[in-house]
């Protein structure tokens, strides 16, 4: 079958994004099929806000004060020129394969589809509201309202980033994923928004960076230069969400506990302290071989079990605090107990059961045969 996938992937620092894009790919590559990304830039799809718009978020202090703090960090990353130390670009060339043409609007979507047998859109928050600026062009593009009727349209842990949502939204979305052949979510609260878009057998299943074993992403660091210290050191990836820990609280405990700390940031986090500018397989490998993961990225939590480290997750506050939902699925997928931190960190030194954490990822991967199923059908 030949299968294009919809997903984020246009970052230059978030490796969550990266990683589970390549996941996605290798799964359905190595099951036989001609996977590929297509590369639609949400970003560039823009039409300004209208003025009228604009005023209530311009009242509001808050949202005022995060809106230029947000505009503030974006742009001090733009110029920050190490980004490109990361190789992104190199990575996506190397190890994805992608669509010729970069679709920049909507409407060359729909004007000429990408050819497939099969849309995937997910995994990631591709319909999350927050990420959608228009839900006329990105909302449309990522609920795969383009293409021929006859190519089917599958989700797979799609994630809506949200516990609820507002009824103008489920309005729009609710004929479109009515169209989809197989429906699955990466959080459980998404069941329950997808019944209200009248779709009742909806499945919960594991984000595709769980689909591929440990080995397989040691493969991506073997014989790559890789930054490596002999210290031993708490691996802080950080996205630029605000949580109720900060990078501070994480140095002071470091510092207790003689570990050197190694940060690496994401989504446009500017801070002062000394970063470490990661390729993807120096972040697999830095992450692999820390005495501690301290993160407030789903992704990097998930790596972090894959790996079987001691690890915290710095719970997300403010006006990101739904997005929480996202460990409280992982924490229950895997029977982990909740591993958020606390002021103490006291959640790092507690025990996990390995054992039963990797018969429940393997359980996880082989309910995955339900998902290739819909693919044949």
């Amino acid at each position: 079958m030949k299968i294009g996938v919809m997903t984020h992937w246009w970052s230059k620092d978030n490796y969550g994004q990266q990683l589970q894009c390549y996941a996605m790919q290798k799964y359905l590559r190595d099951s036989g099929h001609d996977a590929y990304l297509i590369r639609y830039n949400a970003n560039k799809d823009y039409i300004p806000t209208p003025i009228w718009k604009k005023i209530p978020k311009a009242l509001n202090p808050i949202k005022l004060y995060e809106f230029l703090a947000y505009k503030k960090r974006v742009i001090l990353n733009a110029k920050d020129t190490r980004n490109d130390e990361r190789k992104f670009e190199d990575f996506r060339a190397k190890h994805i394969k992608q669509s010729e043409k970069v679709y920049y609007y909507y409407e060359d979507l729909r004007a000429k589809p990408p050819e497939a047998d099969i849309y995937i859109v997910g995994s990631d928050q591709v319909w999350n509201p927050s990420y959608l600026p228009s839900v006329e062009r990105q909302g449309r593009a990522f609920f795969l309202d383009f293409g021929d009727q006859s190519t089917k349209r599958i989700s797979y842990a799609a994630s809506f980033g949200k516990e609820k949502l507002d009824n103008s939204f489920i309005n729009v979305i609710t004929p479109l994923l009515q169209k989809f052949n197989y429906v699955s979510v990466r959080e459980k609260s998404g069941l329950n928004i997808c019944k209200q878009c009248g779709i009742n057998n909806a499945e919960w299943v594991p984000d595709p960076t769980m689909l591929l074993e440990a080995d397989v992403y040691r493969t991506l660091y073997e014989n790559e230069p890789l930054k490596k210290t002999d210290e031993r050191y708490c691996f802080l990836y950080y996205l630029g969400n605000k949580c109720d820990v900060s990078v501070k609280t994480v140095y002071a405990w470091a510092k207790k506990k003689n570990l050197t700390v190694i940060y690496v940031s994401a989504n446009s986090q500017i801070d002062k302290y000394k970063k470490t500018y990661a390729t993807i397989p120096e972040w697999i490998y830095l992450l692999e071989h820390a005495e501690y993961v301290i993160t407030n990225s789903y992704h990097c939590g998930i790596f972090s079990l894959i790996f079987e480290k001691k690890f915290g997750i710095m719970p997300l506050s403010g006006t990101h605090v739904g997005m929480n939902s996202r460990f409280e699925s992982l924490f229950e997928q895997l029977k982990t107990g909740k591993r958020f931190l606390d002021s103490e960190f006291s959640i790092l030194d507690k025990k996990i059961d390995w054992q039963s954490v990797s018969k429940k990822i393997q359980v996880l991967r082989e309910s995955c045969k339900l998902f290739e199923y819909s693919i044949e059908v």
